[in-house]
């Protein structure tokens, strides 16, 4: 089984991203809030930290697109 590389698992997680994740993330990493946001935004590169708390947070839930089809 292959290992996912940083870029997948971010995409993993902007797909099923909360609120609050970004703090959650920065406590459990220690890098700011905003160094954190920009990641997710693509300003910054996904170190290999980074990208294991973007997937280990987020590998549990639905999808954002399965969680609203689910609602309705």
């Amino acid at each position: 089984m292959r290992k996912m590389n940083s870029n997948a698992k971010l995409a993993f997680y902007n797909a099923r991203s909360r609120r609050g994740d970004a703090t959650r993330i920065s406590n459990e990493t220690g890098y700011s809030v905003s160094h954190i946001c920009n990641v997710r935004e693509g300003r910054r590169g996904v170190n290999r930290e980074l990208g294991d708390a973007f997937y280990n947070i987020s590998r549990r839930r639905m999808k954002n697109s399965e969680r609203f089809q689910n609602a309705q």
